[in-house]
């Protein structure tokens, strides 16, 4: 079996699109399947086509018409040299990622013309916004045109959480054939060393947040709520932040005390070994479209759970069941949680052995992959 299938960016760009296209992408291959990645050139290290483990990637030549919105160069030889190299591919399966992109539009279309069946996967739970509200407008009235189109004539839609799969009924139609199927989550077993947190800071609690640091995070709000603190409780608990990004000076600022341990950024795996010695770890997440790896990571490793109820924490949180889950990301929400922490803090345990389970029947790659089969296996 072989599927054609279509992103707008591919690694070495790495959001969470094309981290489940390259993961869909090894697995199958692994599984005795064909997939042939088509993506545009933009971020990518070669110029026409490559393999690596096991999968093929076609390079589409393109450019940014706007920020994050690839289009193909038309008018360029190379491009409809690139068409005959997919027209060759006879796929099975034609599989596109989230409605929003002109790449799902071009190649569904393309797919249709050949009368491929059309996979979609659909990794949004809103409209898409930027800073003009003009460009919102156009935004919308796109989404609505070639966003229900996509819905509409698909063969299976496959949204990646309960939220996403509740965005498309509510704004957009409902369809009996969809199911939800959540990406996997790989962590490596041997991690590398890097210091012992409770040795540096010991007889204290490490609450922690990792992933990178903008608006969106909303680490800000976790570090102010920490200095309004009596110093009793301030002086039980070490906030740890590991990551880097364009906030990181100013919340350098908010810490007049230096009480806050800043690591930097970290390579995926040190971050790792950072995160599994940590007590707590704080969702902080303003509104956004994604689920967290990182909150996913934690529940692996038995953190203690406190989030807010942004990023599709919901979809895997339930409040006081497996977690400690804020009725928002405010200011005084997160005050409240810093003052009673210790009163929930005594479940830790019981609370990891429910993430360990929904971890394991979630979000385990071999489940998942299983499930893509049985659907794909059905509609061929």
């Amino acid at each position: 079996m072989k599927v054609l299938q279509f992103t707008p960016y591919f690694p070495p760009h790495k959001w969470w699109l094309e981290t489940v296209a390259e993961e869909f992408s090894k697995y199958f291959v692994q599984q005795g399947w064909e997939v042939i990645n088509v993506t545009s050139s933009i971020w990518q290290e070669h110029e026409n086509s490559y393999i690596r483990d096991g999968y093929k990637v076609i390079i589409v030549p393109s450019f940014d018409i706007i920020p994050n919105f690839p289009v193909p160069k038309f008018r360029k030889k190379e491009f409809w040299t690139v068409m005959k190299m997919i027209k060759k591919e006879k796929a099975d399966i034609v599989q596109t990622h989230t409605r929003f992109f002109l790449s799902t539009f071009l190649w569904w279309f393309l797919a249709r013309c050949r009368r491929i069946k059309r996979v979609h996967i659909e990794h949004g739970s809103e409209y898409v916004q930027v800073s003009a509200w003009r460009k919102n407008k156009i935004a919308y009235f796109y989404d609505r045109l070639i966003g229900k189109w996509v819905f509409k004539r698909a063969d299976f839609i496959i949204p990646i959480s309960n939220a996403c799969k509740h965005f498309i009924e509510m704004k957009f139609l409902k369809r009996p054939n969809m199911q939800v199927v959540y990406r996997w989550l790989e962590i490596p077993h041997i991690l590398p060393k890097v210091e012992n947190l409770h040795e540096k800071f010991p007889d204290k609690y490490i609450v922690w947040f990792i992933g990178r640091l903008y608006k969106r995070k909303n680490v800000e709000n976790m570090i102010t709520a920490y200095y309004s603190l009596d110093k009793n409780i301030q002086n039980k608990l070490q906030i740890v932040i590991v990551g880097d990004g364009e906030d990181f000076k100013k919340l350098q600022a908010l810490d007049i005390d230096k009480r806050v341990y800043f690591t930097w950024g970290k390579p995926f795996t040190e971050a790792l070994a950072y995160q599994k010695q940590f007590d707590i770890h704080y969702h902080t997440s303003n509104p956004w479209w994604w689920l967290a790896t990182t909150l996913l990571q934690a529940m692996y490793f038995g953190c203690f759970i406190v989030a807010t109820p942004n990023e599709w924490s919901l979809d895997v949180l339930e409040n006081h069941k497996n977690a400690v889950v804020l009725q928002n990301s405010t200011l005084e929400e997160i005050i409240i949680w810093y003052k009673q922490w210790l009163d929930w803090y005594n479940k830790k345990l019981e609370r990891a052995k429910i993430n360990e389970k929904i971890i394991e029947e979630k979000f385990d790659w071999k489940y998942n992959i299983k499930t893509y089969f049985i659907l794909y296996k059905d509609l061929l």
